[in-house]
């Protein structure tokens, strides 16, 4: 089984709207939920399966998002948002 970290960077990231499109279209299908604040991104895997878990994966590599195994996520207190970008 494949696992995607919990916290990322999207500081150098390519294009998030893409981003922020494929998470909304998989937060609609009940399969995450995602929170940013400023350019941290926090997922909750709810029900990914292991080909959505790939996806995300060369997506994010594909737009320069990056792990933050270490990030203390203080910052999901509910300030963080959903909605994204765009």
């Amino acid at each position: 089984m494949n696992e995607l970290g919990t916290i990322w960077n999207l500081d150098e990231c390519i294009d998030r709207r893409l981003i922020t499109t494929k998470l909304k279209q998989l937060e609609k299908d009940g399969k995450i939920d995602f929170k940013v604040s400023g350019d941290i991104l926090k997922i909750e895997d709810i029900d990914l399966e292991d080909s959505d878990i790939d996806t995300l994966i060369k997506l994010f590599e594909d737009n320069d998002v990056f792990e933050e195994p270490d990030y203390e996520d203080e910052f999901i207190s509910g300030e963080g948002t959903n909605r994204g970008y765009g």
